[in-house]
Order: C-alpha cells, then structure tokens, then sequence
C-alpha cells in the first residue's frame, strides 16, 4: 500500500538525524565511489536514497555514483508492481535502476532466512556486475532493537551484538548501514518533508514472524539500543583481535583439518579464549555456528581432564594430549555428493569442489587406503589416521586437475561482521587462505 504525503510550508527539522546520517556517509566515501542502494520502496530504503543523493548534492561531491537496486521476491501479488513503482522513481531522479527477480522454488520452511540469503546473493551479483564499490542497506535504529532482543531470546551469552555497521557479503563486496543511529520516525519525516511517498508492506506487521512479534512487544521503545548496540560492537572487535591474537600464538593448524592448542592458552584472556574456540569449532565443524555457552565450558573443562580426556561438540572431536588439546573433524555424518560438470559445490560446510569435467563427479570422505598425509604427520597417530578419514575425495574415474578442492571458513562464507574481520583474517592465514577483502569505499 502506497502511504501519500503532502508537503506545507512548514520547515521540517524532523528528519535531520537521517540527513547527519546521510552527511556523515557519504562525506567519508572515497573519490569516484560508485554506491549500490539496496531499495524495497519501504519508507526506510527510500529515506537512505533520498538522504545519500541530497548529501552528495549539497557535499558538492559529483564523483559519488549512486545507483539502486530492488530484489522482488515474488512472496505477494503486489510485488512486481512495487519494484516498479520504485523504478519509476529512480528514473524521474536519473537514478540508475535494476530489478532484481527471486526466481526459483520457495522454501515451506525458514522463508525469512532463505528470503534473506536470496536477497544479499542478487544484490551481490548486480554490484559485481555494474562495479559498485559498496552496497547501502537502510536498516535503522529501530531494526538494531529488535535484533537485539532478538538475539538475546534466542541465546544470553555474552557478548551480544546487534547488527554491524558494514558486513562483507560472500568474501566479495561489503555492505553498509549508515542508519543504524537513527529511527524509522525520522526517516518518515525527512521523506514527508521532501513530498515522497512510500510503499507499507503488509508482511512487516505479519505475527507470523519473529521481528514482527518482536516489533510489537517493544512498542517503539529505541530509546537506547544504539548505545548499547555500539558498546557490544566494541566489545565484540576487541574480543575479535584478542582471540587473533591468540590463534597466533597458542593454536597450529594442521593440513587445514585439525587444531593443536596450547593449554596454557585460556590463563590470560578466558573470554578470548572461549571466543576463539567457538570460532574454531565451527571452522573445524563445517558449521555456520559455533556452539554455546555451555558446551564451550564443557569443551574447557575437559580440557582440564588427565591425559586422554575426550569428547564431541560441533562435529569435532576434541582430545586432551598431555600439554595440548587436539580438535578434528568427527567421522560421523560425513556426506557424499554428485557434483555436475563445471559446476561447484560445498562439500559438508569445510571444502569447495569445483569440477572442471564433462562427468558428473562423486565426493565423499577418504578411505583407509592410500598414504599417509604429510600435514598430519605432527598428530598423535591415531588422529592422524582420524583427520586423513575426514577429508574429501573424489570417485574413481577422476582425473588430476578435474576437480579443484579448497578450503572455506564456513562462519564467514556468507556473512562476515565488521567486527569479526580480524578473527577472520588470522584464520583465513593459518589455514591457508586469503586474506578477506579491507572496507575499501571510505577514503583516507
């Protein structure tokens, strides 16, 4: 539903959070970026489109390009016109303008996160076609309240964050938020002050879904979630360089596979050290996740056991080895995939297969044939014969250079927080892999 404005010759100072917002952003982007601005035609998204173009306008910065993008899920009737809607806008404003198909099945279950995941992969792809430098989001102060609470419902653990200020979508593009400081009323009022109208969609007060619900219980109240949101950032990136830091110096990566730990490694810094496990078990697992609070004081306390101490979590097996804590990937539940040919797939959360043949290509877990490899040969024996039974391989009739095999970070294949980045970095290194992409839209 279209909601209309109409415009008097009163000065509206209402919307000034989100022009500072929008002043702030673009007066720090770098000379010649070129900004995607993913646009729904909700009020939010029309309001960061509207405020990027006037302080670009009014900064005098002509180098700034700025171009928008909508997804149509195709969820409800109205969507395509809606998208086309917003198209038509952005040509009375010489906007570039792409409509973005969710095309394909939908899933009966998890529509919201799959909606999601679709969304950011067609916004990455039509950046990387068009060479945008970032992509803008609108998600406001009253979206970080709700993730918030969201968050903590689903777990208390420290440390809980909101959303981050610029997240790296799929290792290739980063997006920003330039309005997570200011709320949905002052967005509604710069866009009433400037005469445009906006799009309500009827899901966003659908019970159905959990930020809706989540919406309803607080009542507006964003009165102070954007201070508490900034201070868990904070806390979050200093957790992140802490635990890199002890990656370094207390954790050996082993053929990709498996982690050696110093157990000395939890005496200084607890928290990083709970911090950096979580993270690990999930490389290690193939998870997007890392396990809770609980098991990680399990995982620790075990840690603490006589020598051969064992125990699972995550997909891993973590043993205590004299001064050391091994962890691996668990035998059980290992997969076998077809993968077509020049296609790629992700083999259990840990591997990327490419195949590079014209026949369909098998991968599953090694067998007990074959030589030992050489990067497990520091492991106790037994994991060594463990690790190696946990790798990919490929069927019979695959030759050498056919299939590519290389290895993914799964916490961060997807989404990356800013302040992950340098928890990421370490690890892409010790496991052998690039580093991630630098924000690199802001200038010096």
């Amino acid at each position: 539903m279209l909601t209309s404005v109409s415009v008097s010759s009163q000065t509206f100072s209402g919307g000034e959070a989100a022009l500072n917002a929008a002043f702030d952003f673009a007066s720090r982007l770098k000379p010649g970026c070129h900004v995607l601005v993913a646009v729904s035609g909700g009020s939010d998204s029309l309001g960061l489109l509207a405020a990027l173009c006037e302080a670009a306008e009014k900064l005098s910065r002509p180098d700034i390009r700025i171009s928008a993008a909508t997804v149509d899920h195709g969820l409800r009737a109205q969507s395509a016109d809606e998208a086309e809607t917003v198209a038509r806008l952005c040509a009375t404003r010489a906007i570039g303008h792409e409509t973005l198909p969710w095309r394909g099945e939908k899933p009966a279950t998890g529509l919201m996160a799959a909606a999601r995941d679709a969304r950011y992969r067609l916004l990455a792809d039509h950046a990387a076609r068009i060479g945008a430098d970032v992509i803008a989001v609108a998600h406001t102060l009253d979206d970080q309240a709700e993730t918030l609470e969201m968050r903590q419902a689903r777990n208390p653990d420290p440390p809980v964050s909101g959303m981050a200020a610029e997240t790296l979508l799929m290792g290739r593009i980063w997006t920003a938020r330039p309005f997570l400081s200011v709320s949905r009323e002052a967005i509604r009022d710069l866009l009433v002050a400037r005469g445009v109208a906006w799009i309500d969609d009827p899901s966003n007060d659908n019970p159905r879904y959990e930020r809706v619900r989540m919406r309803r219980s607080l009542g507006g109240a964003v009165a102070t979630p954007g201070a508490e949101a900034t201070m868990a950032g904070h806390i979050r990136r200093r957790l992140s360089e802490a635990a890199a830091d002890l990656l370094v110096s207390s954790v050996r990566i082993q053929g990709a596979a498996a982690a050696e730990i110093d157990l000395e490694w939890s005496a200084a810094n607890p928290d990083a050290a709970r911090y950096l496990l979580k993270a690990l078990t999930a490389v290690i697992g193939g998870e997007t996740h890392g396990p809770g609070k609980a098991v990680l004081a399990d995982i620790l306390a075990m840690a603490e056991a006589p020598h051969g101490a064992r125990m699972t979590a995550g997909r891993c097996l973590f043993e205590r080895n004299r001064a050391r804590l091994f962890t691996l990937r668990e035998r059980r539940g290992l997969e076998r995939i077809e993968v077509l040919p020049g296609t790629t797939r992700i083999w259990d959360g840990r591997w990327r297969i490419e195949n590079r043949s014209r026949a369909v290509v098998e991968i599953g877990p090694a067998g007990i044939d074959g030589e030992p490899i050489e990067a497990f040969a520091a492991l106790p024996p037994r994991l060594s014969k463990l690790a190696r039974l946990t790798m990919p391989c490929a069927g019979q009739g695959a030759l050498p250079g056919e299939v590519g095999i290389s290895r993914i970070l799964s916490p961060y294949q997807r989404y990356l927080p800013g302040f992950d980045l340098a928890l990421a970095n370490r690890l892409a290194e010790a496991f052998g892999l690039s580093p991630f992409p630098a924000p690199g839209y802001f200038g010096g």
